[in-house]
């Protein structure tokens, strides 16, 4: 992060500022600086005029710092936010590569002398690298989006059951290589309004976070809860869990979670930035309760919907025998 854009170092660039205008302010007051440079006329000391612009001064003063420190904290999350994505960049998205161009140069340089069973191995290493820079370009991708984009896309009705099935097949192969299951227990028939794409993302990142935390055999629960109009989500694991250092941290784009998942996992932690983000977008908020040792459940609350309506059938046609024509 650049040196100027540390709030700190702004405010008190503008604090001394304010402070010299006052100076100079009490200065000109008691010592007449005009009449004794410039040789004007003499003018009486009024205290009380100066206080009162002395008043005026730190008032505005104060406004302007305000101003001034939001939009320096807007800078910095800005500036922290690009070094994060770089980060991402040059660092995450290269391990993926660089597993996925070794595996597949051994297959090619050794096709023939390897065993079925070596080449499956092989095979198996080039999906998992591909499938962990595949999904860490689409979460820089939607990240991008987020920050170019303003507008909210309308929501759609979506079967939430359907679309939780799918995100449990996308993370399959990390969960079986850990013996994890993940059971789906949304209602069937549980019909939301939504986004379909980022709720999708959403639900895509919190299990794949869940497995890398999950011991081996673990289970991860997805439920749903209706009440009123709303339905509550929640994806909750029994995995390491979190301390509350690493709670309070947890969604912040200038902390990086350096705690490697069960099985040696690395990541940048986008993803869950990514799903705080595209809930806070929706109007909702990203809740997470965790224990160190026992497990973390995160869940977020989305607006239900009608599912749709039934197709009426046609009426069958009754079959009549046909009548002749009447003859005298």
């Amino acid at each position: 992060m650049s040196k100027l854009n540390n709030p700190k170092k702004i405010l008190l660039a503008e604090f001394i500022g304010f402070a010299i205008i006052n100076l100079f302010l009490w200065a000109d007051e008691i010592y007449d600086l005009p009449h004794h440079l410039l040789g004007a006329e003499a003018t009486p000391v009024n205290s009380l005029e100066s206080l009162f612009e002395t008043i005026i001064i730190i008032l505005l003063g104060l406004v302007v710092m305000a101003v001034t420190a939001t939009l320096a904290r807007r800078l910095q999350r800005a500036d922290t936010e690009k070094a994060r994505l770089f980060g991402v960049i040059s660092h995450d998205l290269r391990s993926p590569f660089t597993n996925l161009i070794g595996n597949a140069e051994l297959l090619r340089k050794n096709f023939t002398t390897l065993s079925d069973e070596e080449r499956r191995a092989l095979s198996s290493g080039i999906f998992e690298a591909a499938d962990k820079a595949h999904d860490l370009l689409e979460n820089l991708l939607h990240w991008s989006q987020l920050q170019l984009e303003k507008s909210v896309p309308p929501p759609q009705s979506c079967d939430f059951h359907a679309l939780v099935e799918r995100c449990i097949d996308h993370v399959g192969l990390a969960a079986t290589l850990k013996q994890v299951i993940i059971t789906n227990g949304v209602p069937a028939g549980s019909f939301v309004s939504i986004d379909e794409t980022a709720v999708r993302s959403v639900v895509r990142n919190l299990l794949s976070n869940a497995v890398k935390y999950s011991r081996p055999g673990g289970v991860i629960e997805v439920t749903a809860k209706g009440r009123g109009g709303k339905l509550r989500v929640s994806v909750a694991d029994r995995g390491v869990g979190m301390s509350r250092k690493e709670l309070k941290g947890l969604f912040h784009m200038g902390t990086r979670l350096s705690k490697p998942g069960t099985a040696g996992e690395v990541g940048s932690g986008l993803g869950l930035l990514l799903s705080h983000e595209l809930v806070r977008r929706g109007g909702g908020k990203l809740k997470v309760r965790s224990e160190s040792g026992k497990g973390s459940t995160f869940s977020f609350v989305l607006p239900k919907a009608r599912g749709p309506k039934p197709v009426a059938k046609a009426p069958v046609p009754s079959e009549e025998a046909p009548q002749g024509d009447s003859q005298d």
